[in-house]
């Protein structure tokens, strides 16, 4: 029996799993670009998405107000770009690191 069989089964299901995770930030780094556009982009970054809620950290506090105000546009420009039933309801921004 080999016993580095399991061992290396549970190593190979992790790897891939960080790999998806990997392709689905980068996914949502690309989404969020054309949803918020490329100025905006520059201030922002998505940090995670999570049960229907993308939190996105921004520069400082006047990108922070301007992107609240826009915040049904880019829930909509986000949703319109998203693969899958997956949508995002609800869209929270916070200062952070770019």
């Amino acid at each position: 029996m080999d016993k580095d069989g399991p061992l290396k089964d549970i190593v190979k299901k992790v790897i891939a799993s960080l790999e998806e995770r990997e392709k689905e930030e980068l996914d949502v780094s690309k989404i969020w670009e054309k949803a918020a556009g490329k100025k905006a982009s520059k201030h922002t970054k998505p940090a995670f998405l999570k049960s229907k809620r993308l939190v996105v950290n921004v520069s400082d506090s006047s990108w922070l107000y301007k992107l609240t105000l826009e915040k049904d546009r880019l829930i909509q420009g986000f949703n319109k770009n998203l693969k899958g039933g997956k949508k995002i309801k609800e869209l929270q921004f916070r200062i952070g690191e770019i």
